[in-house]
């Protein structure tokens, strides 16, 4: 079935992927920005190493505790798994990839233009430190609750989790929201769900 057919649908997602890819991409940001702050610093264009991490540790540590029980949430959704929906469809490959970058393009464009604020205004690194705080905080635990749903998965016999991307969005949602569950040996067409890809473990 053509990607295109899923524009406009509210899509399946792995959410083991779908964490994962969010808590790597968060990790990235972050590290990359800590990067550019350390650089900054060195070459001494203005950045103050007490500001830069006093801002990092007052936004990253709220940040911390904040994901750290959405995160909960989300998994204890996992003691109530549902049958997929049966107008909903599972995202290709290619798709995904699409979104994907069209998320990370996104908050990457926001975050260049809080470092050109942070740079226009002199100021000593907050906006690098808030950028640096929120990612990382966030990645950490998206890339533990990844791990969590890839092991719930491997103790229900292989069984795939998934939730749903709503229609025109490029992401799931960060709260908790229904899990649903397709058995590993589900090869069935008569259920009413588009089949449209299979995911391949690694």
């Amino acid at each position: 079935m053509a990607d295109t057919l899923l524009d406009g649908l509210p899509r399946l997602v792995r959410i083991r992927d779908e964490v994962r890819m969010r808590g790597s991409a968060g990790l990235g940001i972050g590290v990359a920005t800590l990067g550019w702050g350390m650089l900054s610093w060195a070459l001494r264009n203005g950045v103050s190493l007490g500001t830069f991490f006093l801002s990092a540790l007052g936004i990253g540590l709220p940040a911390l505790v904040l994901a750290a029980i959405v995160s909960g949430r989300r998994i204890r959704c996992a003691a109530q798994l549902e049958r997929p929906p049966r107008n909903g469809v599972y995202e290709t490959f290619a798709a995904a990839r699409e979104r994907r970058t069209r998320v990370a393009g996104v908050v990457m464009f926001a975050v260049i233009v809080l470092m050109m604020f942070d740079h226009i205004r002199h100021g000593g690194g907050e906006m690098a430190g808030c950028v640096v705080g929120l990612f990382c905080a966030v990645g950490l635990i998206d890339v533990r609750e990844a791990r969590t749903w890839g092991a719930i998965e491997r103790s229900r016999d292989g069984a795939r989790l998934y939730v749903i991307v709503p229609r025109h969005a490029v992401m799931a949602r960060f709260g908790a929201q229904p899990v649903y569950e397709r058995p590993a040996q589900d090869e069935s067409f008569g259920d009413g769900v588009i089949r449209v890809a299979y995911d391949v473990d690694e």
